[in-house]
């Protein structure tokens, strides 16, 4: 598994093969056929393990944060936004990557959801939850563009866009 993981985050879907985990993981062939029957298998497994670890961390940063203000809460996502960025960067592409994947390949989009429905959960405990989801929509365009861009927005930028979401009007 941590063979897969590797070769999705270096090279993503289109570098997944069973002989490139083998050769990663310096195993027969035959090793990951017999655990993972299907390339499918093999993404799914590796990619819900991902999932899962992005989904402690997440619940663990929202657990820190504790009882907190809109305006803490948009300084406490834009620090995570530059933390995601900073350190989770291939993990984010992956997760772009997969969910891009999971517009034509309909077996992959319980897995490909699973970043946003935590983010949508955890933010859920600071905020309502249409505030969450909307919240997690914006994190999405933020860190999306910021990977797609030559570089990512200032951090003005990033709490502008989600002290709209959080700030009532002529506050």
């Amino acid at each position: 598994m941590a063979a897969t993981e590797r070769i999705l985050l270096k090279d993503g879907i289109a570098g997944l093969s069973h002989r490139a985990v083998a050769r990663e993981a310096g195993v027969p062939l035959g090793s990951t056929t017999y655990y993972f029957a299907t390339l499918d298998d093999l993404l799914h497994a590796a990619i819900r393990a991902q999932s899962e670890r992005y989904a402690r961390r997440l619940h663990a940063w929202g657990e820190r944060l504790g009882e907190v203000s809109p305006a803490g809460l948009v300084e406490a996502l834009a620090d995570l936004v530059e933390t995601q960025l900073r350190d989770n960067r291939a993990e984010l592409v992956l997760s772009f990557e997969l969910s891009a994947a999971a517009m034509r390949r309909p077996e992959l989009r319980e897995v490909a959801l699973l970043y946003a429905e935590t983010e949508a959960k955890v933010l859920g405990a600071h905020t309502d939850e249409q505030t969450a989801r909307a919240l997690s929509h914006v994190l999405d365009g933020l860190l999306l563009r910021s990977l797609a861009g030559a570089a990512p927005p200032s951090r003005a930028a990033v709490t502008a866009s989600l002290a709209a979401l959080l700030t009532p009007r002529g506050a």
